[in-house]
């Protein structure tokens, strides 16, 4: 899952929303870098991360790929699983998706802990380009993997996944409308059993990422 996905879900366990963006930007143990309501955001962002990643559903998507592309499926397929949350947006949510990331945004960019500079970089691109809203139109998860593609270029066969998602933009609709409910089910149960834990960090155990 991408940006809005993670957004959302923490929205739907009430956790904290920029823990939950900052994750991708922060290695090792949250808890000695930030406080405890952020560390709990990153922690629920990596069990989210782990939890697609480990749907069969997800994984025969990935083998499903052509060889050429495969390596980079994974972030294929989280940009477009985007897409079909942006698209079915009133299905998992009560607002509409200008008022939710209207809301976001203000509680971002009131987020007064220091971030590091590439996810300053990132958030600044992302209000001012309205990403999460152009996440509606598949044609901009196309460009967003071009771009990408361009500026990494370990991750230039991104630039070819467009085709392949367009052949199979039904099914993965389908497999989406399956999968998201059941990771929303999942992090809720998850925030809910750890959350006292998460949030006192003399109880918070590093998961094996943080060591």
């Amino acid at each position: 899952m991408n940006f809005l996905a993670h957004l959302h879900l923490a929205d739907h366990c009430q956790s904290h929303l920029t823990g939950n963006l900052l994750a991708d930007f922060v290695r090792g143990d949250p808890y000695r870098q930030y406080s405890p309501e952020v560390a709990a955001g990153i922690r629920l962002h990596r069990f989210v991360d782990g939890f697609i990643d480990s749907q069969p559903e997800v994984r025969a998507w990935r083998q499903t790929f052509p060889p050429v592309i495969r390596r980079v499926s994974g972030i294929a397929l989280d940009m477009i699983w985007d897409h079909y949350l942006a698209r079915h947006w009133t299905t998992f949510h009560r607002l509409p998706l200008t008022a939710f990331v209207a809301q976001a945004r203000a509680e971002i960019e009131d987020f007064a802990e220091p971030v590091p500079e590439t996810y300053q970089q990132m958030t600044t691109r992302m209000w001012e380009q309205a990403w999460l809203l152009e996440y509606r139109r598949a044609e901009s998860i196309h460009h967003a993997l071009a771009r990408m593609a361009a500026r990494r270029p370990k991750l230039h066969a991104l630039s070819e996944c467009p085709p392949f998602l367009t052949t199979h933009y039904a099914a993965l609709e389908e497999s989406f409308l399956i999968l998201y409910p059941r990771l929303m089910a999942a992090s809720r149960m998850y925030w809910q059993e750890n959350q006292a834990r998460l949030i006192q960090p003399d109880l918070a155990e590093p998961s094996k990422d943080e060591e």
